[in-house]
């Protein structure tokens, strides 16, 4: 059933970053999809929850979905998508890598997930400071039982990526050496509009050449020339050249700085130097708002274009604070009802990070924000009670610069997660090539 459906690319206008440069805001606007910084966020939902708690009907939103039903017109619903090649718990290290796990015993994937897919894209086109991010809330009942038994890692490059668990040293570690920091309040002064036009040339301009370069895939001589003007930018972008590739910036963009995020300072007196303390229980709450927080932060300035987040694990026992509290894998066999309220306190958490992406993007003045050029996938791994993985709860909210349709659902019959995961590759750019552990089917109704 479709929803009401609205046009998310703004009509262009004074640029979101005060650009008083209209012949280079008309190219910005008339770029194809493939010029704009596109995001992706992997937002795993441990356990599903029972379909009539999940999906849409009578043209709204249901009971999990309500704390994001101002974000219904930029989502998309998926119904049909089952796990291939695995269920259960062990389907985590299915789910983003398309790769068959029969059992807990099976071997990790050995192939890339689909955040490392496209940050090789990213990294190879358009290179950020952070390569991508990946956060953890409570990704195991304990720091002890992190990634063991095949059931808290979702993503792999090929070998299993790692969390940050503790949003403190997170913080810390992306933005402690930025302009601001923790101990100096000082605000950095802000780049000049000469500043914000060049970086908004260059970055129009790696993109154009990124897809360039994807349409001469198979043609060295081709290839080579569009390497050298991609040397030739970063010669004047004064940045380090290595391998003929055009290289991250020294610095990260002028719009990330370490000014203090409240959520974080919250619980710098008990996480600073303290990992164990970011599996406390009773600091769930808080812990999810921080490291919601970061993400949204480093995506939104462009410190990275790829991030994860991943809250609890397959089979763990995380208190889920609504009533005197849940524990999540233990509720989700019992009283539906009541597992879908806590699901829906996920949901909240998501609505947090949509608001916080609902902002002007830096990257792209067109007026577009930086949900519109995002796509942020909520997809879990399995059912709740029988824990089946057929038909798995699975949405994306925004379309990825204009590459992927939003504000419907549809019913993709004999899709499974490679399809969706070819699918939103294709959005990104990703050549083919690069994904052929997902298959060669895509979800053609999903591509704009």
């Amino acid at each position: 059933m479709a929803m009401n459906r609205r046009s998310f690319l703004r009509a262009l206008g004074v640029s979101a970053l005060g650009l008083p440069f209209a012949g280079l805001a008309g190219r910005l606007a008339s770029a194809s999809p493939s010029a704009v910084p596109k995001r992706l966020i992997l937002w795993p939902s441990l356990n599903g929850v029972r379909p009539d708690l999940f999906w849409p009907g009578g043209g709204g939103g249901s009971l999990v979905t309500e704390p994001f039903a101002d974000y219904l017109d930029r989502a998309t619903f998926v119904r049909g998508i089952g796990i291939e090649g695995s269920m259960n718990h062990f389907a985590v290290r299915s789910v983003f890598t398309g790769a068959p796990i029969a059992d807990y015993a099976s071997p990790d994937p050995g192939v890339k997930s689909l955040d490392q897919v496209v940050a090789d894209h990213v990294a190879a086109t358009a290179p950020t400071a952070r390569r991508s991010v990946h956060l953890g809330v409570i990704p195991a009942d304990a720091i002890e039982f992190y990634q063991l038994f095949g059931r808290s890692t979702f993503f792999f490059d090929p070998t299993p990526v790692d969390y940050e668990a503790n949003p403190v040293s997170a913080f810390d570690r992306l933005f402690g050496g930025l302009g601001t920091t923790p101990t100096d309040p000082a605000e950095p002064a802000a780049p000049s509009s000469d500043a914000r036009a060049r970086a908004a040339a260059l970055a129009l301009t790696r993109a154009e050449l990124a897809e360039l370069s994807g349409r001469v895939a198979g043609l060295p001589l081709e290839a080579d020339k569009l390497a050298q003007h991609g040397e030739a930018l970063s010669r004047l972008a004064g940045e380090p050249m290595g391998g003929g590739a055009v290289m991250a910036p020294t610095t990260p963009p002028a719009v990330c700085d370490a000014t203090r995020l409240d959520s974080v300072e919250a619980l710098r007196g008990e996480l600073e130097g303290n990992d164990h303390a970011a599996y406390r229980h009773e600091l769930f709450d808080g812990l999810f708002d921080a490291q919601v927080d970061l993400l949204a932060r480093s995506v939104t300035c462009g410190l990275t274009r790829v991030a994860t987040l991943q809250a609890g694990s397959a089979d763990g026992n995380v208190i889920v604070p609504i009533d005197g509290g849940y524990p999540h894998h233990d509720t989700s066999h019992g009283d539906q009802e009541v597992f879908g309220r806590c699901q829906r306190w996920y949901a909240g958490k998501f609505a947090r990070l949509l608001r916080q992406l609902d902002v002007p993007d830096p990257l792209c003045p067109d007026g577009s924000t930086v949900l519109d050029n995002s796509c942020v996938v909520w997809m879990s791994e399995c059912l709740p009670s029988d824990h089946s993985s057929d038909e798995v709860p699975c949405l994306y909210v925004g379309g990825a610069g204009g590459s992927l349709v939003t504000g419907t659902q549809i019913t993709a019959a004999g899709a499974s997660n490679r399809t969706l995961l070819k699918t939103i590759a294709r959005a990104f750019g990703v050549a083919d090539a690069d994904t052929a552990h997902y298959g060669d089917a895509a979800i053609r109704e999903l591509l704009a």
